[in-house]
């Protein structure tokens, strides 16, 4: 039986690990085709392998913006029409705010807000009415724990704005724009984030059962997946145990 997104194209960053991984999956088994985006380009190859010819793949380091306008021409020349584009790829930092450096604070926003906003800047041209955009956020944009995940949540904030913006200016094209605010997700990002081994375990006592991709992933499907009438424009979704 034909899905909703079988035969569509969509274009995913972050694809190599966590909820990139899993929203990727989740569109193939759709039917969709995806190009996805990532770092790691041996995982790339692999999931090539894995996943066949419906996926395809651009090597970037999406904090270099050479590097983000030659994927760009390569992804509009790759896939000439974007049904879908999910901007997932993040970096996360746990550090004070006055204590992250300079060339930190911009690799951060290099990759969490304005590789987003040239990403979708470059590929709406290619979307038709009823495209679709969905960009990942953060809890933590909305209720800060602590001084040391705000750089994080100051890239998030800025990217919601202008996914809120874009929101209006897309509305008389007919494009829908929907923002996804998971909480705590057991993926690899934590794995790479330093100082934040003890600050974790200690979330772990209060929130024992985080959300795993596969969580956000099947909200992100349901949200693609609904009435031509009807647009999520926000979801928040989280573990049971977090508050906030």
């Amino acid at each position: 039986m034909k899905t909703a997104l079988e035969g569509k194209t969509a274009v995913v960053t972050g694809v190599t690990s966590g909820i990139g991984e899993a929203i990727t999956a989740g569109l193939l088994e759709a039917g969709t085709s995806v190009l996805g985006i990532a770092r790691d380009g041996a995982k790339l190859a692999a999931l090539r392998v894995r996943w066949g010819d419906r996926f395809s793949s651009i090597t970037v380091d999406l904090a270099s913006p050479d590097e983000r306008r030659q994927a760009l021409a390569r992804a509009k020349a790759l896939v000439p029409r974007v049904d879908i584009v999910v901007s997932n790829a993040a970096e996360c930092v746990y550090e004070s705010p006055l204590a992250l450096d300079v060339d930190a604070f911009r690799r951060l926003l290099e990759v969490n807000v304005l590789a987003g906003i040239e990403i979708i800047q470059g590929l709406v041209g290619a979307m038709p009415n009823g495209g679709h955009i969905v960009q990942l956020s953060s809890v933590t944009a909305r209720h800060l724990p602590s001084a040391r995940f705000g750089p994080y949540a100051t890239s998030k904030l800025t990217i919601e704005s202008f996914i809120e913006s874009i929101r209006l200016e897309l509305h008389q094209r007919g494009i829908k724009v929907s923002l996804v605010v998971p909480g705590l997700v057991a993926t690899p990002i934590y794995d790479k984030v330093r100082g934040f081994e003890s600050t974790r375990a200690k979330i772990k006592e209060q929130v024992k059962v985080w959300l795993e991709s596969d969580d956000v992933a099947d909200a992100v499907m349901w949200m693609l997946t609904r009435p031509a009438h009807v647009v999520v424009s926000e979801l928040v979704i989280m573990p049971r145990e977090q508050t906030r």
